[in-house]
């Protein structure tokens, strides 16, 4: 099981660093061209693969906590403390596994669709977005449970994207390139939970030495993401308006 934790934790950190890296590309290009709809589908398919890497990281450490973190247990360990901290922690890096990969899904599925806008009501798709609803709830709960802030900003955030998403895909009818907001505000919201992932793993040895403090570094992807979400919705929505 260790062996499997350690293979999935390279491939893990190999397509992370490749995401990380082509997030931006697609930002940079003219949309819509070749460039950019290349790159898009490169980012979209290795962030399928840092979701699905990361989850089950996740699911192993939520299943089996020391037994994949034995090097953490000595005898001095209150095991039951130490199997609960760890079962906290990686249930937050699960839903952002969860979080990544409902808003690739989703930022993909509005391109494909965006004439037809019926086939965003599809169940599985739907399916995810009410697990990523549900899972921010949990998630939220988690962290007011234990005081724990990380928690609770993501699981409003998780939740709050999952209800956008929601709305989005139920609607009857739809304003005309509004699957350009869309995909827009799926994207950042992909690379959001990319970015909070690293320094979510690196986080706690890079910052460690500051303290409470690399809370700060945690929560910046989520905060900068929101915003620049915000601006650059804002600013579609009014050329889109102007031209109407």
């Amino acid at each position: 099981m260790n062996t499997i934790h350690s293979l999935l934790f390279v491939v893990h950190i190999i397509f992370g660093s490749m995401a990380l890296i082509l997030f931006w590309v697609p930002i940079a290009t003219k949309k819509g061209g070749l460039d950019h709809r290349k790159f898009g589908r490169h980012y979209a398919n290795t962030m399928y693969a840092v979701a699905a890497s990361g989850a089950l990281m996740a699911l192993m450490v939520l299943f089996a906590p020391l037994v994949i973190k034995h090097q953490l247990v000595n005898e001095n360990t209150d095991t039951q403390q130490l199997a609960l901290n760890l079962r906290i922690f990686w249930s937050f890096l699960l839903y952002l596994s969860l979080l990544a990969f409902v808003n690739v899904r989703h930022g993909i599925l509005v391109l494909k669709n965006k004439k037809q806008h019926s086939n965003m009501r599809q169940w599985p798709h739907l399916f995810s977005i009410g697990l990523l609803l549900v899972g921010g709830l949990l998630l939220f709960s988690l962290g007011i449970t234990y005081s724990n802030s990380l928690h609770i900003i993501f699981g409003v955030l998780g939740t709050v994207l999952a209800i956008q998403s929601g709305r989005f895909c139920l609607a009857k009818s739809v304003p005309v390139n509004r699957w350009l907001v869309e995909h827009i505000g799926s994207s950042i919201g992909s690379g959001i939970g990319a970015y909070t992932a690293f320094i979510s793993f690196g986080g706690r040895s890079m910052f460690g030495y500051i303290g409470e403090w690399q809370f700060v570094f945690w929560v910046a992807p989520g905060v900068i993401g929101a915003i620049a979400s915000a601006r650059m919705s804002c600013k579609y929505k009014n050329g889109l308006a102007a031209k109407s």
